[in-house]
Order: structure tokens, then C-alpha cells, then sequence
């Protein structure tokens, strides 16, 4: 095992311009000659990869903030584990408020340290030399491995983001009340996926925690449409549900079910109902149905329809009680009973709408032709 040597070169990660300086200051007095500041952890990797190729000085130690531009240090740890087999420099993570899982994620490295401010100078060197030596106990650090010319170019990448562990990122933001890095961050997951319904709710969030109402409410309409055109009536649901209570929006989602069910897709017609449902709970359910249903060629088959999906989705209960409200028990007639009954007498819901209709369309009449 090599001996540990006295770091001389830093790279110093932390969004906080203050902090970076008052860090690079405790570093120079310890012996440090260089000390590198970025603010963002895609800038850590740029570093870090022109470091392996030679174009900057290789680092010795690793000194990590709270909070980047575009995520926290527990993100930034993360990548750099995902790197681990390519590099091995010594981290020392700082914070002001640590908390039990930021400590313990920085751990999980298995070479890293940490310090919590204010610190001292002597804690600094304390835990600097506690960094180096695990990392050494570990592995011999990259600068100290022999390269080939070949080796010399490899670029460090991270383990590729995926729209869900953006979002991950952005909701640990939003937890902190970091308004403008979440925007920024959610807006980097609608880029990698611009169908990404979670990102805009992020996103709607952000805006309403900085009070702007307007893209807030854009945000979440977005969010709704995107979260219907998937066939997702629950994610629609919750993501519409703040603009149906606080600005008294039209239900979205039954204008969808309506016209699914006009296309004969009871399936998802019934799923968009029940999810509606919740954001209308005054509106009875089987009037709107009928009403939709009259707008098909087959009234009872459509009703019969939606409510034969209804209970297959799970839901019995409220498909018999819909279907009896509906449709209605058929009427029994008398085996020598040769009088023609009318359909509708069958269904006393539908009926009753034809009925006011007629009624609505006789009084129009008269107006027009007194």
C-alpha cells in the first residue's frame, strides 16, 4: 500500500460562491497549492475529465458543498460513486446543517469524509488526512496509476439521467424551497422527455412556491392534457384537481370520457369517469353518463357498455348502482301480453331526459312560430 501524500491540488464543488471561497482559503493555509471551483455537477465531470486527460492538473482531494446549481451534494455523491472504477479521489463533504441521511449517503463511498461548519483548521486537517488515508486504504489514486496514451483520453461519464431521476432530483429541490433550481431542473427532465407529465407538476409547483399564478395554472393544464392523452386519468386527476377546486375549472375529464365514449372506448371512457369523478364530487355520475349516452347511436348499448367496464375495473358496487340508475330493471311483461312497449319505458333515466328534450325543443318551437 502506498503511502498517503499531502494533497496539493483541490476541486472544490459547491453552488454557494461564499462558502467556495472561505473553503479555498482554509485550504491554501494548510498547504494546499491550487484549489479549483465549480458551481455545478456537470462542471464537476468536465473538470475531472480534463484532469484525466492532462489538459489541468490531476486533484488529490475532493471538497464537496450542500448544493450545486443543478442538485444537491447526495446527487453529486451518487455520480461520483458511478465513477469509482475509472477514479478514486478522496471527498470531504461540508455542510452547515447536516442531517443523519446526508452524512450516511456520504459514507456509503467508502473513502470519504466529512466536516460540518464552522469548522476549524485543525478539523480540517483532520479530516483531510482521515479522507486520504481511506481513500489510499481503498485504492492508489488515479495520478499515482501509470496511464498509456490511450488511457490519457478517456472522458469520465456519469451514469445517464433518466427523466424519473431528474424528477427525483427537482422534488428533494422543491422539499428545500429551491424554486429557480427546481424550475431548471424539472425543465432539464421535459427535455430529456418532453411527455413527461411528473415534470411539469414538478415544475407548476415551483412556479406557485415563486407566486406566479399564471404559469402555475399553465403548468398544471399542461400537465393534464399530457397525463389524459396517456390514458392516465389518475395522474390527471391529481394534477387538475388544485385548478378545479381554487378556480372553479370545467372538468376536463368528463369532456374526455364523454368523447371516448361517443368512440366506443368504454374501457378507458369508464376509467376517466371514475378519476373525474373526484374532481367534480357534486356532479352526479349517472347524469352524466345518460347525457353522453344519448349522444351515440345505441343509448342503452353504450350504457350497458361503460357500466359492464366499470365492474370489470373493480368497481361492482357503483357499476350496479349505475347501471339501476341508467338503464333500470327491465320491465316484465305478461307472456300473453301482445301490446307493443316502448324501449324506453325500460329505462327510466334515459327516458326522462328524451322527455325534457322534446319538452326544450316544443317550447323553441313555439317561440319561433307564435
Amino acid at each position: 500500500m502506498s503511502t498517503p501524500k499531502k494533497p496539493e491540488h483541490a476541486l472544490i464543488i459547491n453552488g454557494n460562491s461564499a462558502e467556495a471561497a472561505l473553503d479555498r482559503k482554509m485550504l491554501f493555509r494548510i498547504g494546499v497549492r491550487s484549489a479549483l471551483i465549480v458551481d455545478s455537477v456537470s462542471g464537476t465531470f468536465r473538470s475531472l475529465s480534463k484532469a484525466q486527460s492532462g489538459e489541468i492538473e490531476s486533484f488529490d482531494i475532493i471538497i464537496c458543498g450542500a448544493q450545486m446549481k443543478d442538485g444537491d451534494a447526495q446527487y453529486l455523491i451518487d455520480k461520483l460513486k458511478s465513477i469509482r472504477a475509472q477514479i478514486s479521489i478522496p471527498v470531504l463533504a461540508v455542510s452547515t446543517s447536516p442531517t443523519k441521511d446526508f452524512v450516511m449517503r456520504t459514507l456509503t463511498l467508502g473513502y470519504s469524509s466529512f466536516l460540518a461548519r464552522p469548522y476549524t483548521m485543525d478539523g480540517l486537517v483532520q479530516q483531510v488526512i482521515h479522507a486520504v488515508r481511506n481513500t489510499y486504504g481503498v485504492a492508489i489514486p488515479a495520478a499515482a496509476q501509470p496511464q498509456s496514451s490511450n488511457e490519457a483520453q478517456v472522458i469520465l461519464k456519469p451514469e445517464p439521467d433518466t427523466a424519473e431521476t431528474i424528477c427525483e432530483r427537482g422534488k428533494k429541490l422543491l422539499k428545500n424551497h429551491h424554486w429557480d433550481s427546481a424550475i431548471e431542473t424539472f425543465s432539464q427532465a421535459i427535455a430529456l422527455n418532453p411527455r413527461h407529465g411528473a415534470a411539469y407538476v414538478g415544475r407548476a409547483k415551483a412556479w406557485k412556491g415563486k407566486r406566479d399564478t399564471e404559469q402555475y395554472i399553465q403548468e398544471l393544464n399542461t400537465a393534464g392534457e399530457i397525463f389524459m392523452a396517456q390514458h392516465d386519468y389518475e395522474g390527471a386527476a391529481n394534477a387538475l384537481k388544485p385548478l378545479c377546486e381554487a378556480h372553479q375549472k370545467d372538468n376536463p375529464l368528463y369532456a374526455t370520457a364523454k368523447s371516448l365514449l361517443q368512440e366506443g372506448d368504454f374501457g378507458n371512457a369508464a376509467s376517466a369517469y371514475l378519476h373525474g369523478e373526484k374532481l367534480s364530487p357534486g356532479v352526479h355520475l349517472h347524469q352524466q353518463i345518460s347525457r353522453a349516452c344519448m349522444f351515440t347511436r345505441a343509448p342503452q348499448q353504450a350504457a350497458k357498455g361503460i357500466c359492464k367496464k366499470l365492474y370489470e375495473q373493480g368497481h361492482e358496487e357503483k357499476a350496479k348502482l349505475l347501471y339501476k340508475r341508467i338503464v333500470g330493471a327491465p320491465a316484465r311483461r305478461h307472456p300473453s301480453r301482445q301490446k307493443k312497449v316502448n324501449w324506453l319505458d325500460s329505462y327510466p333515466a334515459l327516458s326522462e331526459i328524451i322527455s325534457v328534450a322534446k319538452y326544450s325543443y316544443q317550447a323553441f318551437q313555439a317561440v319561433q312560430h307564435p
